[in-house]
């Protein structure tokens, strides 16, 4: 019983609440909850095309949510994952149209390169941080339009593709693609949208897990985040500490944008996110800001995302239903951080 209720105070307790919430909405929407949910897992979950797709999506969600998550752990709000997952596919998605070469190396350089633009984004946020003390909700939030802007003028302009007839770059070179998913108990995923990308989030997960709770720079980073005057007395630089936290956080969501170019996309243009960067705030949200948490709550976002078509076309439910499921994942959480630290506030 003590199992139970401790499931249903953390963040499981949050994402059933909110699921019965969802429900509460289908029904006064005219809609029957049970067809609303059975047609969004058949859509993600029922079958072999499905479960791809919904791992295509885990895999775009997952690499902002790390980044975002590495970030609150220092006490930083990175709000800019958007822009930071926008800049690091521009530089993979430029670079990747004209570079040639082994494809081990050129996908490797890409995503390095993609890493390279996601952590100059976050690492100006950081910077205005720890120099000015400025604000890095405001500035990395603001960082979002700026990327979007940058981004819409450079490939309606100085990088459109002159056989494009819209905004995109050229092509990737097919040696730039990432390798399909490999076959798995004798299950191919070849003609699927599922590349090996998923693979490289859930390493890139590790890594942050092993950085977080086997190294001295992540008892510093957590130590920053969950302690500052002890920390600083301690004698950790704080404001190099947020321009690192704030630059690597940028180059895991980056990594992320380099991965949609050369996975999914295979060119760049601005619709390569639709909100994956302010979605991975949720997601980092539900998964505490635990590494492992958050691949799970990446997989469960990406099943809303996934199977909002079919519940859309065989139930009736709006595909914009999954923004409010999603909105009341976020105000659910919101409400029991907020009861919570009251709870353990001085009186």
């Amino acid at each position: 019983m003590r199992v139970v209720l401790r499931l249903l105070a953390g963040p499981a307790g949050a994402l059933l609440l909110a699921f019965v919430l969802a429900a509460l909405a289908m029904l006064i929407a005219g809609v029957n909850p049970v067809d609303g949910f059975y047609w969004l897992l058949r859509g993600s979950l029922g079958g072999r095309r499905p479960i791809a797709e919904t791992l295509v999506q885990t895999t775009a969600l997952l690499f902002p949510a790390l980044g975002v998550s590495l970030a609150f752990r220092a006490g930083l709000f990175n709000i800019g994952a958007e822009g930071q997952l926008l800049m690091g596919g521009l530089l993979a998605g430029a670079v990747g149209a004209h570079f040639a070469g082994p494809q081990w190396m050129t996908v490797f350089v890409l995503l390095l390169l993609g890493m390279v633009g996601g952590g100059i984004w976050g690492g100006i946020a950081g910077w205005l941080r720890a120099r000015f003390n400025a604000s890095e909700i405001i500035s990395t939030l603001m960082l979002n339009f700026v990327a979007l802007s940058l981004t819409g003028y450079l490939v309606a302009g100085p990088l459109k593709s002159p056989l494009a007839s819209g905004a995109e770059t050229a092509p990737l070179l097919p040696n730039n693609w990432l390798p399909a998913f490999p076959t798995i108990f004798g299950i191919s995923f070849g003609d699927t949208r599922l590349t090996i990308s998923i693979l490289i989030a859930i390493a890139t997960a590790l890594v942050i897990r092993f950085v977080f709770t086997r190294t001295v720079f992540g008892y510093e980073l957590r130590a920053a985040g969950e302690a500052p005057e002890a920390a600083r007395r301690s004698g950790i630089n704080m404001p190099r500490m947020t321009l690192i936290a704030l630059t690597l956080s940028g180059a895991v969501a980056g990594l992320g944008g380099a991965a949609i170019v050369t996975g999914v996309l295979h060119r760049f243009n601005t619709s390569l996110s639709p909100g994956y960067g302010y979605t991975a705030i949720a997601v980092a949200l539900v998964g505490d800001l635990n590494p492992l948490w958050v691949c799970v709550a990446a997989f469960g976002f990406g099943i809303l995302e996934a199977g909002g078509l079919m519940m859309q076309a065989n139930a009736g439910v709006p595909k914009d239903a999954i923004r409010v499921i999603e909105g009341l994942i976020i105000l659910v959480l919101a409400a029991r951080r907020y009861f919570a630290s009251r709870a353990t506030a001085p009186i």
